[in-house]
């Protein structure tokens, strides 16, 4: 199954403490969220740790990705030098 996200200003993510000494990490998006828990199991709060780090390390390099497209697609005039990398007044993109 995949599920598809096009994230919107308000969606995000938290961890959640629904009763004292559980914790999840919850992704809401829209409507909807997606919550990421402890496998009740032996070896499960390791494994859970894993998940998030390599969830994190990715999320961080798309973030950077999305930056980068981001700040690509302006251009900035400074003393009539033409910079890549922030916005232009002139209307260039």
């Amino acid at each position: 199954m995949y599920v598809i996200v096009q994230p919107a200003a308000g969606d995000g993510a938290e961890v959640v403490e629904p009763t004292p000494g559980v914790r999840q990490l919850m992704v809401g998006v829209g409507g909807a969220a997606l919550s990421v828990q402890v496998p009740a199991r032996l070896g499960g709060p390791g494994d859970a740790a894993r998940f998030a780090r390599g969830l994190a390390s990715a999320a961080l390099d798309f973030a950077q990705w999305c930056e980068q497209q981001s700040l690509g697609r302006h251009r900035l005039h400074v003393d009539g030098i033409q910079s890549s990398g922030a916005l232009s007044s002139e209307g260039d993109a």
